[in-house]
C-alpha cells in the first residue's frame, strides 16, 4: 500500500494549493496518484476546478458528485473507500472546519493498512493562524472532529502578491515557534517557485517546497 497525505488548515492557509502541488509532484514518480477533494467549506477555490489539469498528469480526482460538487453538503465520494483499499498514493484536501474534518473522520477506520501523514497548513498572516492560541484551537478542533492526530506542520507564510523574502522569513519564524509549542515538526516550508532560489541562501534549516499557484484569481 502507498502513503496517504492529508492537508488541513483554516481559510487562506494555502492547503488546497499545497495538496494540488503535492499530488502533481507524486505523479512524477508514481503511476497511481489519487487526489481526494473533501473541501466542502470553501466552494470557490477548490481543486475540483482543475480536474482537467490533473487528468493530463494521470491523477485521479475524487470529488462530490456533479450536482453537489460546488455546494457545502457534507458528503464523502463513494469511490474514496475503494481507492483506500488499493495500491496507490493518496492526497486529501480536507475542509478547514469541524464539518469538513468530521466528514473525513468517517474514513478513519479505513486507514488501518496505510501509512499516513496529517499536516496542518499554517499561514501566520491569516486570521485563523495569527496567534498560537488560534492555531492550537484549530488543531484541537480538527483533531477532535476527524478523530486523527496531526503529525506535522506545513509552513506557508505569505501575503499573496505582496509576499517577499522578508515576509517569508519572518512568518516562518512564527510558524516554527507555533510548532515548537505544539510539539510538532515543521515538515516543509512552501514557497512560490520564483522565490525558491533566493530563499535557499537564507539557510533556514527546513526543507523548501517550491510550488506553482494554480488557484489564484486573475485579479490578484
Amino acid at each position: 500500500m502507498g502513503s496517504v497525505t492529508i492537508f488541513a488548515g483554516g481559510f487562506g492557509s494555502g492547503k488546497t494549493e499545497t495538496a494540488l502541488n503535492c499530488a502533481l509532484e507524486l505523479s512524477r514518480y508514481h503511476k497511481r496518484v489519487v487526489l481526494a477533494d473533501l473541501d466542502l467549506v470553501n466552494p470557490y477555490f477548490c481543486s475540483r476546478e482543475l480536474e482537467q489539469t490533473l487528468h493530463e498528469h494521470g491523477i485521479k480526482l475524487l470529488a462530490p458528485i456533479e450536482q453537489l460538487r460546488f455546494g457545502d453538503v457534507p458528503q464523502v465520494p463513494s469511490e474514496v473507500v475503494g481507492y483506500l483499499g488499493m495500491d496507490n498514493e493518496m492526497v486529501f484536501d480536507v475542509g478547514g472546519d469541524e464539518v469538513g474534518a468530521c466528514v473525513f473522520g468517517y474514513l478513519r477506520s479505513y486507514f488501518a493498512s496505510r501509512t499516513y501523514e496529517m499536516l496542518l497548513v499554517v499561514n501566520p498572516f491569516r486570521p485563523f493562524a495569527e496567534t498560537l492560541e488560534k492555531v492550537a484551537g484549530l488543531k484541537a478542533a480538527l483533531e477532535k472532529a476527524s478523530r486523527l492526530n496531526f503529525t506535522g506542520i506545513v509552513s506557508n507564510p505569505n501575503l499573496a502578491v505582496e509576499t517577499d523574502i522578508d515576509t517569508i522569513v519572518a512568518g516562518h519564524r512564527r510558524v516554527e515557534e507555533y510548532a515548537r509549542r505544539l510539539d510538532l515538526p515543521v515538515k516543509f516550508l512552501v514557497v512560490e517557485a520564483d522565490l525558491y532560489g533566493p530563499l535557499q541562501q537564507k539557510r533556514l534549516g527546513v526543507t523548501l517546497k517550491p510550488i506553482r499557484l494554480y488557484l489564484r484569481p486573475e485579479w490578484l
